[in-house]
């Protein structure tokens, strides 16, 4: 098959980001073509370069809705797929996209919430009546011109949230498909419970600065590694504190051995995630998760977890952990190894084939 791969831009290597490049890599070893395609510099953009920042951000949003200059067609057109599979849209705007439909069978993973609300953490709605309602124009909007799309959901929570705020998705194509991370399958010992891991974005969505604001020496040692915004507070940081250590961006071995030092990953996120493929890692690595009950990973079994509910219930949760009984700590790791055992790579891409083959059939 001949598959395009759509995608707003790699200058941020997060999850989706590697997604991508991990399953373009497994098609192009079964002997698919594939190409990816990212945004080219949008009018929209070009033209609020000089904007205070507040009007800029309006006008980017404002082009993902009416900008139809974020993706050359006519680069896609010229490698005429067979499945067009769209990731991350806003960036390129969601009109190229609707074009995309109507001349190719085309697939959505939808990665974030951003049909719901342009910050895809769901946090504009709810602040006003007048902007709610704007919210829900703006999404009735974006779903009739994915009408031709199908859209693949990493769990049922996130199609149940989708549907429940935008009522005009429900008739669309929809399938559920559990994410997974490719990599062999681990049989390593359990970590240590006293070395915590956290991977991500350095941004206050994540919740970085929580676990920093949260952390004690006495708990044992913290591992950070990421880029983002808060990236040169967690530097000064961990030079201040013999207990953190800041890795950097880390991915490929660096990634693994950090996986493979630590006991736990912290998940303090602060928004709602959809699925998260640091947490899919980590179950992989049987390692269990501290997180925020607002982010719980979906595949993750509540043996594998310790949740908070509010920001200031994390210290109390980080001393129960480094001090947990060997014995418990075991099983933990244990649950979380079995529920890492069940997201498999080649099976998940076996699915995304046979879902490429049935893109553009009814519901």
């Amino acid at each position: 098959m001949r598959i395009a791969l759509v995608h707003c831009t790699f200058a941020v290597l997060g999850g989706a980001e590697r997604y991508v490049r991990d399953l373009a890599r497994s098609l192009t070893e079964r002997g698919h073509e594939v190409r990816i395609f990212t945004s080219a510099p949008r009018l929209s953009a070009r033209l609020g370069g000089h904007l205070p920042a507040p009007a800029r951000k309006a006008l980017v949003h404002l082009g993902d809705l009416a900008d139809p200059t974020g993706l050359r067609l006519r680069d896609v057109h010229r490698f005429a797929p067979d499945v067009v599979h769209v990731h991350n849209w806003q960036g390129l705007g969601v009109l190229p996209i609707a074009r995309l439909s109507r001349a190719y069978p085309t697939c959505h993973t939808v990665h974030d919430h951003a049909i719901c609300d342009p910050n895809n953490a769901l946090g504009t709605i709810g602040r006003s009546g007048v902007l709610d309602a704007f919210l829900s124009v703006r999404s009735a909007f974006i779903a009739r011109r994915l009408r031709r799309t199908t859209l693949i959901f990493a769990a049922e929570r996130t199609w149940d949230t989708v549907r429940r705020i935008v009522p005009g998705i429900r008739g669309h194509a929809a399938r559920i498909l559990p994410l997974a991370v490719p990599g062999p399958r681990r049989s390593w010992p359990a970590g240590r419970r006293d070395v915590f891991l956290f991977l991500g974005a350095l941004s206050p969505h994540k919740g970085v600065h929580l676990l920093l604001d949260s952390w004690r020496s006495d708990y044992g040692t913290l591992l950070v590694g990421g880029d983002g915004p808060l990236r040169a507070d967690v530097q000064r940081i961990a030079g201040a504190t013999a207990s953190v250590r800041f890795l950097g961006y880390v991915d490929g071995a660096v990634k693994q051995a950090s996986f493979k030092a630590a006991g736990w990953l912290v998940f303090p996120s602060q928004s709602p995630e959809t699925f998260s493929l640091v947490c899919a890692e980590a179950l992989s690595a049987g390692r269990p998760i501290i997180t925020a009950r607002v982010a719980r990973p979906p595949m993750a079994a509540d043996t594998s977890l310790l949740t908070f509910q509010h920001p200031a219930e994390l210290p109390a949760v980080l001393e129960r952990a480094a001090s947990m009984p060997e014995a418990d700590y075991r099983r933990m790791a244990a649950s979380a190894a079995a529920d890492g055992g069940r997201l498999d790579w080649d099976g998940h891409v076996d699915a995304l084939l046979h879902l490429y083959r049935t893109a553009g059939s009814a519901p």
